[in-house]
């Protein structure tokens, strides 16, 4: 399968005065066209960083490196308008929370900011496509609710106005940023739907979430992060029915379906070896020294020194 965007080696650290945070850690991944690529980690291991370093909306802190390669193009490296045209008219970001919608704009005006901007689509033309948006996204009363603001709307109709807001516009790509997050399990239920839509209307899309049970009905693929590292790759199914580092296990065991069981202690920070190794039950004195080269699967991949994958 053809890649659409590929990342690589991806490092993004923030300076807050003498502290320096290394949020992505040579970040090597890539997006097939016409999958739904899975990212999944807990809060905090750098999971929307990595969509802000597409968009480029990292923070004036931020110390970056890598490339971000679409279609022969380093995005990194191109000037920031001319990097910024080409984002905005080629992928779509689905931000997190309600609070990231405008109070003070019409929820039209926020679904057809991008097609007006980057696609000459004049007021008329843009109330009116919002409209239909709004009413494929399953809405009964879409004008009322193009015309309504935030504080108008209830939880499920928010949804679905940033689910519009991705998919507003040809787009190649769309980035979902914890979409899950504050949802009940109604309103989770009804997001599904929501992007199985949206993945008819673009050529892939990559959904970042700590959720793993709404991912696990959405992607193709998992990608699995840990303090800024990519841990382990692989074909969603295979993952789920066989997840082969000691991390991703952690991650499946404590989804609340499986009881919520506690898998966290104190990690160590200063740690010189593997970043998992002070709460990982498989760990061996070879991990408290030495860091996890990267080891391709057959269709898979993961960064462990525990033989723990045959």
């Amino acid at each position: 399968m053809e890649n659409l965007i590929e990342f690589r080696n991806i490092d993004v650290k923030f300076r807050l005065g003498k502290l320096t945070i290394h949020a992505l850690k040579g970040i090597n991944l890539e997006l097939r066209r016409g999958e739904v690529l899975g990212l999944v980690g807990e809060s905090g291991s750098g999971k929307s960083v990595l969509i802000h370093s597409v968009f480029r909306t990292l923070p004036d802190d931020a110390v970056f490196s890598g490339e971000i390669i679409y279609k022969g193009v380093n995005l990194l490296s191109m000037d920031e308008k001319k990097a910024m045209k080409l984002i905005g008219k080629n992928f779509s970001l689905v931000p997190q929370g309600f609070g990231s919608l405008n109070p003070v704009l019409k929820s039209w005006l926020q679904i057809m900011e991008r097609p007006m901007e980057h696609f000459g689509f004049k007021k008329d033309e843009a109330y009116r496509v919002s409209k239909d948006l709004l009413k494929k996204l399953f809405l009964e009363d879409p004008e009322k609710i193009a015309s309504a603001y935030r504080h108008q709307l209830s939880g499920g109709m928010l949804q679905r106005v940033l689910v519009a807001m991705g998919i507003s516009g040809k787009t190649e790509a769309i980035f979902f940023d914890e979409p899950t997050k504050g949802l009940d399990t109604i309103t989770k239920k009804i997001l599904l739907e929501l992007l199985k839509l949206a993945r008819s209307m673009t050529e892939s899309m990559l959904v970042v979430s700590h959720d793993l049970e709404f991912i696990e009905r959405i992607a193709d693929r998992i990608a699995v992060i840990h303090r800024g590292e990519i841990v382990e790759i692989s074909e969603a199914k295979e993952f789920f029915e066989n997840p082969k580092h000691p991390y991703s296990r952690m991650l499946i065991d404590s989804a609340p379906s499986k009881g919520l069981k506690k898998c966290f202690d104190k990690i160590d920070f200063n740690s010189e070896g593997c970043s998992y190794h002070p709460i990982c039950q498989r760990a061996r004195e070879i991990c408290k020294i030495n860091k996890p080269s990267w080891i391709k699967l057959e269709n898979s991949g993961l960064r462990c020194l525990v033989d723990i994958w045959k």
